[in-house]
């Protein structure tokens, strides 16, 4: 059985999995793990992170190794790191050679060895990558064909997001299926710990033949006790940004171009990091599909300042996943 096979069976079993898992003797896993998102197309040699999280009081030392799908190539073979109590630590790969796929999906294990104890997660990593685009703000995706779609579903209702820049604009595009989307809510910022703070835009579909909403509800540097309060839309409109949303059979279209000089924070280029997540809430309040669900996030990456609450919107009971995803600038997938 070949490495993608052996992930993919693995993925069912791992899926289960969540929290600490119970290693024999009661005891806990010393350690977290996840491979981070690709930033850029495998095939041009990234370098990944791993992210290690000591679940412990004592210091540990942790060696990670990734098995990656079959005939690619990365170095090091192993990287080993070393864990305050409590503290994250990354180990870094460079895939030498990789090959994309056109479904986005990537499936790698990865495995902590602390002291006699392995910890291993199987995970489908995408490549969360804006490439250079300049798509007509219309409704229509048949000018998105060169971006990097991620896939997802959420209580069986399937969501494609893409991204991409230009010159002038950040541009998103969502596919919908199935369902009753009644808003697609989209958080921005540059690489954290380069300026804090975020930025969030909601784009409400038009009421009858009227044109799409668009609203910003934070900026960086806001009191993020903001995001703890049900802020009302009136006064928050924001006519700066492009936005369109179209009915296609059972699919909605939400299709948005935020100007740069609007978030200058970002100064995309080729390989810039920046951060990025994506809700489309459900009408009536029937759910969110939450583009955190396929990033392979821990469960404690669910908090409620995540996100903004705002008239009109239910966010249920369950938090949505942390809205600082990490992304990337890049000038093509080709």
């Amino acid at each position: 059985m070949n490495t993608v096979s052996q992930s993919l069976r693995q993925a069912g079993l791992l899926a289960l999995l969540s929290g600490l898992a119970p290693l024999p003797g009661g005891l806990a896993e010393p350690v977290r793990l996840r491979v981070e998102n690709f930033l850029v197309m495998p095939s041009t040699g990234p370098v990944v992170n791993v992210q290690v999280k000591n679940l412990t009081t004592d210091p540990v030392r942790a060696v990670v190794r990734v098995s990656w799908p079959e005939g690619w190539r990365t170095a090091p073979a192993e990287q080993t790191v070393e864990l305050a109590p409590h503290a994250t630590a990354q180990g870094a790969f460079t895939l030498e050679r990789a090959l994309d796929v056109a479904a986005n999906r990537y499936p790698v294990v990865v495995e902590a060895r602390v002291g006699n104890t392995t910890v291993t997660r199987t995970q489908l990593v995408v490549c969360a990558t804006a490439p250079y685009l300049r798509p007509q703000i219309d409704g229509a995706l048949d000018d998105w064909q060169d971006a990097a779609p991620i896939a997802f579903a959420a209580a069986g209702r399937p969501t494609t997001v893409m991204t991409c820049w230009n010159r002038r604009q950040f541009c998103v595009a969502v596919r919908a299926e199935q369902g009753r989307p009644a808003a697609m809510q989209l958080a921005l910022a540059a690489e954290r710990g380069d300026v804090p703070g975020r930025y969030e835009f909601v784009v409400v579909p038009p009421e009858q033949n009227g044109p799409a909403r668009c609203y910003l509800l934070l900026r960086p540097g806001a009191d993020l006790a903001l995001t703890k309060e049900t802020r009302a839309l009136a006064g928050l409109e924001c006519g700066e940004v492009q936005a369109q949303v179209t009915r296609t059979g059972a699919a909605t279209h939400y299709e948005v171009a935020v100007p740069l000089t609007l978030v200058p924070e970002l100064r995309p280029t080729p390989g810039r990091p920046f951060r990025f997540s994506l809700l489309v809430h459900e009408a009536e309040g029937s759910g969110l599909r939450d583009l955190g669900a396929v990033m392979n996030l821990w469960e404690d990456q669910r908090h409620p300042q995540s996100w903004c609450r705002w008239q009109g919107a239910a966010f249920g009971a369950t938090l949505p996943w942390d809205s600082h995803i990490e992304f990337g600038f890049s000038s093509s997938i080709h």
